[in-house]
């Protein structure tokens, strides 16, 4: 974003519009809790600078008021998170566009910027079209490197670090785990929403290893592993440590929100009973594709409760209740 001294102008390239397009449906959180939903490996005072400056209300109202954007809200309890009523990411775009309009704000389009070369009264902006601006004030929305073909190449980064700021190395964020279902079954399309997870992850300094909860519980099996929040508040730590050769972090799965000893009490083979041990997990909360595949895994396939074994009980309630590592493997390209 240029800044001139006289009217705004924004610089943007057709990739980064239709980004904005594919990704603004989901527009604002139900809340914010900086030590859960926020990594970062510079100072945290930065981070909450950033918050204090401008609150998560502050930014909902800025969105509705018809005084700014303009875009009436409803939240989402499943997500916790804010949508346009209209459920549509084109009106967001419009609204967005329109008010920036309102403001006086020039929009160039396909005019990428290429370098930022600081002057004695301002900038120098080098567009990608080979035409040059001069600002006195520079807004750098820098971007990720999420969606190259859509624009979040990383460039933005590139520009930082020319200009000497220090830049921690990227790495995915947000993103779904590769591995196998339990049971080695095919579970694609199945949602669980009380989920409990955590990442093990393994402290070199003091020799222990730290479990780091997911603020979120819900869970989607994918055609190649597992997505939905609560997997996306914990790749990053899968992720880092892939990137930087670290220890791989274990992801702890409780699929219910049930105890260990709560399941150990209902699958205890001495209370007797005719139904099996799959029938037992779908009627506490399991869908009966996990359950299945879980009784698989435990070997106890339509094994009645009544013929459950002591030791056997353990490990199916193991295995019911809570998972001792999602065998993950490397994230989604």
């Amino acid at each position: 974003m240029v800044r001139p001294s006289s009217s705004s102008t924004v610089c943007l390239d057709c990739c980064l519009v239709k980004a904005m397009f594919a990704v603004c449906s989901n527009v604002l959180p139900m809340h914010v809790d900086l030590n859960k939903d926020y990594f970062t490996e510079s100072g945290r005072s930065a981070l909450k600078a950033v918050f204090a400056s401008w609150s998560l209300e502050q930014c909902k109202i800025w969105l509705e008021s018809s005084d700014h954007i303009g875009i009436p809200l409803a939240c989402e309890l499943a997500d916790s998170k804010y949508f346009p009523v209209s459920n549509s990411a084109k009106e967001v775009r419009d609204k967005i566009l329109q008010a920036c309009l309102k403001r006086g704000v020039k929009i160039r389009y396909n005019a990428g910027l290429e370098r930022l070369q600081p002057q004695n009264m301002g900038w120098q902006c080098s567009l990608a079209d080979g035409k040059v601006l001069e600002a006195k004030r520079i807004v750098l929305a820098s971007g990720g490197l999420s969606y190259p073909h859509l624009g979040t190449d990383g460039s933005g980064h590139k520009i930082m670090s020319k200009l000497g700021h220090s830049m921690h190395p990227m790495y995915p964020a947000l993103t779904p785990l590769k591995g196998p279902h339990p049971g080695g079954q095919q579970l694609a399309g199945l949602s669980l929403y009380s989920v409990e997870a955590a990442a093990v992850v393994k402290d070199k300094q003091k020799g222990k290893r730290k479990a780091t909860t997911a603020a979120r519980a819900g869970l989607l099996f994918t055609h190649r592993g597992y997505s939905g929040p609560a997997v996306l508040d914990l790749s990053h730590h899968a992720i880092m440590a892939a990137a930087r050769g670290l220890d791989k972090p274990v992801i702890k799965m409780n699929w219910t929100g049930h105890s260990l000893e709560s399941w150990r009490q209902l699958l205890d083979g001495s209370q007797g009973g005719a139904a099996g041990v799959g029938a037992v997990l779908h009627r506490h909360g399991l869908p009966k594709r996990l359950a299945d595949a879980l009784c698989h895994e435990a070997d106890v396939t339509g094994t009645p409760l009544a013929q459950l074994k002591k030791c056997v009980a353990g490990r199916s309630s193991e295995a019911a209740g809570i998972a001792d590592e999602l065998p993950t493997s490397y994230h989604r390209p």
